[in-house]
């Protein structure tokens, strides 16, 4: 602990009295810059030291990945490996694996299909064509309501609202507008008639009763369907705690102390949640940090009712303010304070220069980005870090613009807001050779494709052959199908088109006989897609775009295992239509990129330098906003006092600013205090349309002496002096695959498992392009069956322990394992067939001799081992041989039996990967919690398979303390290696590594 005494003593007073109130509901009130996430991580260790709890009885939630991974990384700066084992998590994955530890107590989710937005899509159409819709079905667009509705429906779920509880709230809505005593003019030409502003909220209340009743068809739908969409993790789980006592009590008793970062950002299902869980004392070791003033995430005004919720459940709950800030100059702190006021004003702690805001007003976006490039790289010439640089926009489009420029005036940089990989150009080439397979025989495909760059075809042999066809009435398959129609043209590329045809042929057999995943895997590296993105600058941008696009096709296998090409191609369009995204975060990559993101993704972030960009009028506040479906305020409130009915019924402006800027303003003022040293505000006077613009009205709202304006005359003309930029070739920015930095990140951030480990050994490239980069990987038969044996092994030996297994019981836990791995229909009997006599045997073989006393899966996330290096691995089962904490490790195998030599390594054609395994799960046990838990003293290698003679077997091994040294020693190694990049011009010997193949692509 002597790293939380060293920074323990860092402290301010509010922030010590925070971290060492260790008991009772305490409440902390976190601007930006206060060291939010520091008390945080400081509170838990603090926990760990004047408690007896473990590590694993405290919860910490918060509202994004990033703010998990934060959290985390700095908790084990500060503690170490135990830092690995407090439950830290965003509030859908706390769900999400209370539902995977209790699955008997979920049965609607576990034995459901997760359904895809689309899934969503396409129930909503059914409804809104089958059910007596009026106000939600427009006669000239029936289907003009549907992203509204699927918005609103999980909003509904969000705040946990069910669709009876919905109708409920309506009608009650509804009695409540009928009561209102000045509904109609009682005098003048309109008498007798419905006033216009009533009028209105009467209409949004008819759409709310037909939105009910959708509500209720969707949910019938998806229970019928066996099917279940991402909020319902949180629903079923309220639902489950609010009536199933056993279950509540035992979370209850595990999660002894909880923390919730981002407070102001909880809707009312996660808050419900949180009080279920606190409910078994009225003080409870309940612990919130928030800022009323950064709640961007929720909808307006509902953060102020968490506050006063939190107050009134816990009325002695301790009350902590943090007012100094250690980020921002003053003059950045007031400036914002302007903005969005509040009781108490932040002050700065930190010795920076103090510069006004600054204010550069362009005549057109073009000259907007050029100032921001040339202002920038002129930061970065005078020795600012790139990675303290950021852009800020209001929307992700507005990036575009900005990164054109900076490529041309060959500015780095890291595009971190979520980006849509299907506007990626290279996975638009990917995507038209699929459309191109999915249409074979199509001409316009085929032709269309044949332009595509990496293929290295000449384009005017295109022309060529459509000239060709053309004269002599040939369709064009057929003449790029035959070399000697072909030769008959003047080619350059002749080759490289039959050659192009013969893989699509291929391709359009394969993708009817095989899986998804198989064709998608052959194309990309038949068809040269992976060779060119591997040559690019930015490679590993790309390569995280393709992995993306093919956990899409992972995950749709998931839900519908017969999908094929032509299924996928239909719901991309279906997600184009629906302008849904396909989105990957890219997230930081090192140093030596500038930032470019959204204000909602800096949050928590911090930057020396930061460009607020197009913050313009209507764009940053005052945006027009079309209420299509506005649901009623009440939906959003957690049952305190409300507002009166007029506003309560208006979502908009419900407990919001009169100006209905509130959402917007917070937003802006995030944005500026993200900034540590200087803020510099751009807006263009004429839009790309030619509409003329003004400056957003928080500009304006910023004291006059905060703020100065900065004539931009001298980046007008200069970039009418430079007007040729915008026709030099731009310098793509991106990071490299060889960058250090980035291969270090992403092995900190993976960890090293005893698979990643074996894959190095076997061959390097094969780790880097497995285990680091992904690359997409198609799992064949004998994975998946893998897959479903461990799968049926784990339930039952869950149930072992309470006594309820049976032969039945596996062999129908391994049908439902494997009926969801997407294997072709005669492969599936094939291993059906084998499961079920391997596993009927096995049982037999081992009824009656199996120990109760067991862990099944038991997941280690992280042991430190060295500097920078964690090891991670998941034990198939573990069986604890006495009350010291001994232990025996299971490992299954699913393939070939092997002899003892052969797990050793001492055969001729062993490597010792299995024995390695032992060792390794060795390492990571002895090490779990400082070794509190387990000690292991033996390994089994349990073999699944019977032999020719229908013999099973186990091998059981002593691993000795030599072999956990060396072993550890070797992982060290390893890791040095990977980090330092000095297996860049190794191989393995291999003569045909398809990994090394790769290696020599990037060439």
């Amino acid at each position: 602990m002597a790293k939380f005494e060293e920074l323990y003593k860092k402290l301010n007073k509010a922030q010590k009295e925070a971290v060492d109130a260790v008991d009772g509901p305490v409440m902390v009130v976190a601007g930006p810059g206060t060291g939010k996430t520091q008390i945080l991580t400081l509170r838990i260790a603090n926990i760990l030291k004047k408690t007896d709890t473990e590590p694993e009885n405290i919860l910490a939630l918060t509202f994004t990945e990033s703010g998990v991974s934060s959290m985390r990384r700095r908790l084990v700066e500060i503690i170490g490996t135990p830092g690995y084992s407090v439950v830290i998590s965003t509030f859908h994955g706390f769900c999400n694996d209370v539902i995977k530890n209790y699955p008997e107590e979920f049965p609607a989710i576990i034995g459901s299909q997760n359904i895809t937005e689309v899934d969503q899509i396409n129930i909503i159409e059914k409804a809104i064509d089958g059910l007596p819709l009026k106000d939600l079905k427009p006669f000239g667009d029936p289907l003009y309501y549907t992203r509204e509705i699927l918005k609103s429906l999980n909003d509904l779920k969000r705040e946990g609202l069910s669709p009876e509880g919905f109708k409920l709230l309506v009608e009650k809505e509804e009695k409540d507008f009928t009561s209102i005593d000045d509904l109609y003019h009682e005098k003048g030409a309109h008498k007798g008639k419905m006033k216009g502003e009533y009028q209105k909220i009467e209409k949004q209340i008819r759409k709310n009763k037909e939105l009910a009743v959708v509500y209720g068809f969707y949910q019938k739908q998806l229970a019928e369907n066996k099917m279940y969409d991402y909020s319902d993790m949180i629903m079923e789980v309220l639902r489950e705690l609010s009536q199933n006592q056993n279950l509540l009590l035992i979370l209850q008793e595990q999660h002894q102390y909880m923390l919730v970062d981002e407070h102001q950002d909880t809707n009312n299902a996660q808050n419900k949640v949180l009080e279920l869980l606190c409910n078994f004392h009225p003080n409870p070791n309940i612990f919130v940090v928030g800022d009323e003033k950064q709640a961007i995430f929720r909808f307006q005004g509902a953060s102020i009712e968490n506050f006063l919720y939190f107050k009134n459940l816990y009325p002695k709950a301790r009350l902590i303010v943090l007012e100094d800030n250690y980020r921002s100059t003053q003059n950045i702190l007031d400036s914002a304070h302007s903005i969005l006021a509040g009781d108490k004003q932040l002050q700065a702690n930190m010795r920076y220069e103090e510069e006004k805001i600054r204010l550069l007003s362009f005549s057109k976006p073009k000259v907007e980005a050029y100032f921001v490039a040339k202002s920038i790289k002129n930061l970065i010439s005078k020795g600012v870090v790139p990675s303290e640089i950021a852009i800020l926009y209001r929307d992700n489009k507005d990036v575009f613009t900005f990164a054109d420029m900076l490529e041309r005036v060959d500015v780095p940089f890291a595009i971190e807001s979520d980006q849509d990989i299907l506007s990626d150009p290279d996975i638009k080439k990917l995507m038209l050779i699929m459309r191109l397979v999915d249409n074979f025989g199509s001409q316009a495909r085929i032709l269309e494709s044949m332009h595509i760059d990496f293929l290295g075809i000449d384009p005017l042999d295109v022309y060529k052959i459509i000239n060709y066809s053309n004269k002599e009435k040939i369709p064009v398959h057929d003449i790029v199908k035959h070399k000697k129609n072909l030769e008959r043209i003047d080619l350059e590329s002749a080759d490289k088109i039959h050659d192009f045809y013969k893989k699509v042929a291929g391709w359009a057999t394969i993708q009817k006989n095989q899986g998804l995943s198989e064709f998608f895997e052959l194309m990309i590296n038949e068809s040269g897609f992976l060779a060119h993105i591997m040559k690019e600058k930015d490679v590993a941008e790309k390569m995280q775009k393709l992995d993306g696009l093919f956990n899409e096709i992972k995950s749709l296998l998931e839900k519908h295992k017969d999908y094929d090409l032509r299924d996928f191609i239909k719901y991309i369009d279906t997600l184009q239509i629906h302008n849904l995204l396909i989105k990957k975060s890219l997230g930081q990559s090192g140093t030596k990129n500038i930032r470019l993101m959204t204000a909602h993704r800096s949050k928590g972030q911090e930057f020396e330098y930061v460009y607020i960009v197009n913050a313009f009028d209507g764009h940053w506040g005052n945006k027009r906003r079309t209420n299509l479906l506005s649901l009623p305020a009440s939906v959003y409130s957690l049952g305190l006092q409300r507002a009166p009915l007029r506003g309560a019924l208006c979502k908009d402006k419900d407990l919001a600013d009169d100006d209905g800027n509130d959402d917007e303003r917070r937003l802006f003022y995030v944005a500026i205090t993200r900034a540590k040293k200087l803020v510099t505000i751009t807006y263009a006077q004429e839009a790309l349309s030619g509409k003329q613009q003004i400056p957003s009205q928080f500009i304006q709202e910023i004291k006059s002496d905060l703020i100065e304006t900065v004539v931009a005359d001298e980046y007008e003309d200069g970039f009418e002096r430079d007007r040729t930029i915008m026709f030099t070739p731009k310098v793509k920015s991106g990071t490299s695959i060889k960058d250090k930095e980035f291969i270090k990140d992403l092995f900190t951030k993976n960890g090293l498992s005893v698979t990643g480990l074996n894959n190095y050994l076997r061959c390097p490239w094969q780790y880097f392009y497995t285990n680091l980069l992904r690359i997409p990987k198609a799992k064949d038969k004998h994975q998946m069956y893998g897959t479903a044996i461990h799968g049926a092994l784990k339930d039952f030996f869950d149930k072992i322990k309470e006594g309820e297994a049976n032969k039945e019981m596996l062999l129908s836990k391994f049908v439902t394992y494997l009926q969801r791995e997407p294997l072709k229909e005669s492969d599936f009997e094939e291993v059906l067939q084998k499961g079920e006599k391997s596993l009927s045997g096995y049982y037999d073989n081992y009824v009656g001799h199996w120990r109760a006393n067991l862990l099944n899966e038991f997941n280690i996330p992280g042991i430190v081992v060295a500097a920078d290096v964690r090891i991670t691995g998941k034990i198939d089962k573990i069986e604890i041989l006495n009350d010291s904490g001994e232990v025996n490790v299971v490992d299954y195998k699913t393939g070939r039996q092997k002899t003892r030599g052969e797990i050793e390594g001492t055969t001729q054609t062993s490597n010792g990967d299995i024995k390695r395994q032992l060792v390794f799960y060795n390492l990571l046990l002895n090490n779990y919690a400082e070794g509190k838990k387990f000690k292991m003293i033996s390994g089994d290698i349990d073999f699944i398979e019977p032999d020719e003679k229908g013999r099973y077997k186990k091998e059981s091994f002593y691993v000795t303390s030599d072999e956990v040294v060396e072993l550890k020693e070797l992982v060290i190694k390893t890791s040095q290696e990977i980090m330092n990049l000095d297996f860049w011009d190794k191989g393995c010997k291999e003569k045909d590594c398809e990994y090394c193949a790769l290696r020599k692509m990037m060439e």
